[in-house]
Protein backbone atom coordinates (compact mmCIF):
# COMPACT_ATOMS: atom_id res chain seq x y z
CA UNK A 1 0.00 0.00 0.00
CA UNK A 2 1.68 3.34 -0.60
CA UNK A 3 2.14 5.63 1.85
CA UNK A 4 0.16 8.78 0.68
CA UNK A 5 -2.66 6.20 0.68
CA UNK A 6 -1.85 5.39 4.41
CA UNK A 7 -1.47 8.41 5.58
CA UNK A 8 -5.16 9.31 3.88
CA UNK A 9 -6.48 6.58 5.79
CA UNK A 10 -5.00 7.53 8.79
CA UNK A 11 -6.18 10.70 8.66
CA UNK A 12 -9.90 9.12 7.96
CA UNK A 13 -9.77 6.91 10.50
CA UNK A 14 -8.31 9.53 13.06
CA UNK A 15 -11.66 11.97 12.11
CA UNK A 16 -14.19 9.39 12.43
CA UNK A 17 -13.17 8.87 15.73
CA UNK A 18 -13.09 12.67 16.70
CA UNK A 19 -16.30 13.20 15.07
CA UNK A 20 -18.14 10.04 17.09
CA UNK A 21 -16.47 10.85 20.24
CA UNK A 22 -18.10 14.33 20.13
CA UNK A 23 -20.79 13.21 19.03
CA UNK A 24 -21.27 10.97 22.16
CA UNK A 25 -20.58 13.45 24.56
CA UNK A 26 -23.67 14.75 26.58
CA UNK A 27 -24.39 18.45 26.04
CA UNK A 28 -22.51 20.86 28.59
CA UNK A 29 -25.35 22.50 31.05
CA UNK A 30 -25.26 26.23 30.38
CA UNK A 31 -23.55 28.63 32.85
CA UNK A 32 -24.97 29.05 35.96
CA UNK A 33 -26.17 32.74 37.21
CA UNK A 34 -23.07 34.34 39.82
CA UNK A 35 -24.87 33.47 43.27
CA UNK A 36 -27.05 36.18 44.18
CA UNK A 37 -25.30 36.76 47.39
CA UNK A 38 -22.09 36.97 46.28
CA UNK A 39 -22.99 39.94 43.30
CA UNK A 40 -25.19 41.77 46.90
CA UNK A 41 -21.84 41.57 49.16
CA UNK A 42 -19.71 43.23 46.39
CA UNK A 43 -21.80 45.83 45.92
CA UNK A 44 -20.02 47.12 49.00
CA UNK A 45 -16.95 47.61 46.71
CA UNK A 46 -18.56 48.88 44.32
CA UNK A 47 -16.59 51.78 44.99
CA UNK A 48 -13.84 51.03 43.83
CA UNK A 49 -14.88 50.31 39.81
CA UNK A 50 -13.40 52.22 37.53
CA UNK A 51 -9.87 53.93 36.30
CA UNK A 52 -7.54 55.91 38.45
CA UNK A 53 -4.58 57.65 38.56
CA UNK A 54 -2.01 59.85 40.89
CA UNK A 55 0.88 59.56 42.67
CA UNK A 56 2.32 58.05 45.84
CA UNK A 57 5.72 57.57 47.84
CA UNK A 58 6.96 54.27 49.61
CA UNK A 59 10.15 54.83 52.15
CA UNK A 60 11.95 52.04 52.33
CA UNK A 61 14.68 52.65 54.76
CA UNK A 62 18.25 53.58 54.02
CA UNK A 63 17.58 54.42 50.91
CA UNK A 64 15.36 56.85 51.71
CA UNK A 65 11.88 58.06 50.30
CA UNK A 66 11.22 57.34 46.49
CA UNK A 67 7.85 59.24 44.56
CA UNK A 68 6.00 57.34 41.65
CA UNK A 69 2.76 58.05 39.21
CA UNK A 70 0.16 54.78 39.41
CA UNK A 71 -2.96 53.49 37.24
CA UNK A 72 -5.27 51.34 38.78
CA UNK A 73 -7.72 49.60 36.82
CA UNK A 74 -10.78 48.01 38.82
CA UNK A 75 -13.40 46.02 36.72
CA UNK A 76 -16.26 44.31 37.47
CA UNK A 77 -15.97 40.58 35.94
CA UNK A 78 -18.13 37.15 36.14
CA UNK A 79 -21.76 38.94 36.62
CA UNK A 80 -20.34 41.03 39.06
CA UNK A 81 -18.97 38.99 41.46
CA UNK A 82 -15.59 39.13 41.22
CA UNK A 83 -13.09 42.26 40.85
CA UNK A 84 -10.02 42.68 38.82
CA UNK A 85 -7.45 44.80 40.23
CA UNK A 86 -4.56 46.50 37.83
CA UNK A 87 -2.14 48.51 38.71
CA UNK A 88 0.97 49.83 37.14
CA UNK A 89 3.21 52.27 38.99
CA UNK A 90 6.45 54.20 36.86
CA UNK A 91 9.22 56.30 39.10
CA UNK A 92 12.52 57.27 38.87
CA UNK A 93 15.43 54.74 40.14
CA UNK A 94 17.69 57.61 39.93
CA UNK A 95 16.88 61.57 40.46
CA UNK A 96 17.76 62.39 36.93
CA UNK A 97 16.84 58.58 35.34
CA UNK A 98 13.82 57.94 33.26
CA UNK A 99 10.79 57.04 34.47
CA UNK A 100 10.55 52.87 34.78
CA UNK A 101 8.34 50.41 35.97
CA UNK A 102 8.76 49.97 39.74
CA UNK A 103 5.28 47.95 40.62
CA UNK A 104 3.19 46.12 38.72
CA UNK A 105 0.09 44.17 39.90
CA UNK A 106 -2.90 42.03 39.20
CA UNK A 107 -5.71 41.00 41.94
CA UNK A 108 -8.83 40.08 42.31
CA UNK A 109 -11.52 40.13 44.71
CA UNK A 110 -14.07 38.39 45.83
CA UNK A 111 -16.90 37.30 48.28
CA UNK A 112 -16.41 33.87 49.75
CA UNK A 113 -19.73 32.92 51.44
CA UNK A 114 -18.09 29.76 53.28
CA UNK A 115 -16.20 32.25 55.18
CA UNK A 116 -18.31 35.30 55.07
CA UNK A 117 -15.26 37.42 54.08
CA UNK A 118 -13.97 38.83 51.23
CA UNK A 119 -11.13 37.26 49.97
CA UNK A 120 -8.32 39.02 47.85
CA UNK A 121 -5.30 37.20 45.92
CA UNK A 122 -2.65 39.91 43.82
CA UNK A 123 0.44 38.96 42.04
CA UNK A 124 3.63 41.20 41.55
CA UNK A 125 5.96 40.91 38.40
CA UNK A 126 8.69 38.79 39.88
CA UNK A 127 6.44 35.82 41.23
CA UNK A 128 4.93 37.16 44.52
CA UNK A 129 2.14 36.31 45.60
CA UNK A 130 -0.34 37.34 48.60
CA UNK A 131 -3.59 35.57 49.61
CA UNK A 132 -5.40 37.34 52.43
CA UNK A 133 -8.72 38.90 53.56
CA UNK A 134 -10.04 42.51 52.33
CA UNK A 135 -11.94 43.66 55.41
CA UNK A 136 -14.90 46.10 54.60
CA UNK A 137 -14.49 48.66 58.16
CA UNK A 138 -17.78 50.01 59.47
CA UNK A 139 -16.21 53.58 58.52
CA UNK A 140 -16.51 52.55 54.91
CA UNK A 141 -12.74 52.02 54.52
CA UNK A 142 -11.20 48.88 53.11
CA UNK A 143 -8.13 47.19 54.98
CA UNK A 144 -5.95 44.23 53.65
CA UNK A 145 -2.46 42.88 54.91
CA UNK A 146 -0.32 40.16 55.14
CA UNK A 147 2.69 38.65 57.12
CA UNK A 148 6.45 39.15 56.51
CA UNK A 149 9.64 37.18 57.67
CA UNK A 150 9.98 40.61 60.23
CA UNK A 151 6.25 41.77 61.06
CA UNK A 152 3.46 42.70 59.59
CA UNK A 153 2.13 44.91 56.39
CA UNK A 154 -1.16 46.32 56.38
CA UNK A 155 -2.98 48.48 53.31
CA UNK A 156 -5.88 51.33 54.24
CA UNK A 157 -8.05 52.33 51.37
CA UNK A 158 -10.31 55.27 51.70
CA UNK A 159 -12.49 56.36 48.65
CA UNK A 160 -14.46 59.29 49.26
CA UNK A 161 -15.20 62.27 47.03
CA UNK A 162 -13.50 60.41 43.87
CA UNK A 163 -10.77 60.24 45.24
CA UNK A 164 -8.63 57.26 46.69
CA UNK A 165 -6.57 57.28 49.39
CA UNK A 166 -4.28 53.89 50.38
CA UNK A 167 -1.90 54.20 53.01
CA UNK A 168 0.34 51.27 53.72
CA UNK A 169 2.48 50.43 57.16
CA UNK A 170 4.42 47.88 58.59
CA UNK A 171 5.27 46.60 62.20
CA UNK A 172 7.67 44.53 63.95
CA UNK A 173 5.70 43.21 66.27
CA UNK A 174 1.84 42.99 65.24
CA UNK A 175 0.94 46.68 67.50
CA UNK A 176 2.70 49.56 67.08
CA UNK A 177 2.44 50.53 62.79
CA UNK A 178 4.51 52.71 61.05
CA UNK A 179 3.37 54.49 57.70
CA UNK A 180 5.92 53.76 54.78
CA UNK A 181 3.70 54.18 52.11
CA UNK A 182 1.13 56.48 50.77
CA UNK A 183 -1.23 57.26 46.99
CA UNK A 184 -3.49 59.77 46.14
CA UNK A 185 -5.51 58.68 43.24
CA UNK A 186 -8.25 60.32 41.21
CA UNK A 187 -11.12 58.55 39.33
CA UNK A 188 -10.36 59.46 35.46
CA UNK A 189 -13.26 57.06 34.31
CA UNK A 190 -16.15 54.90 35.64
Amino acid sequence: MPARTIRLSLAVLMLTVAGSSFAAAPPSAPPQAAPAIAREKMKRLAVMVGQWQGDGWIDMGPQGRKTFNVKESIQPRLDGTVLLVEGLGKGRIQPQGPEVPVHQALGVLSYDAQADRYGFVAYRLGGEKVDTEMKALPDGSFQWGFSMPHGQVRFTIRIADGQWVESGERSADGKTFTPFFEMKLKRTEG
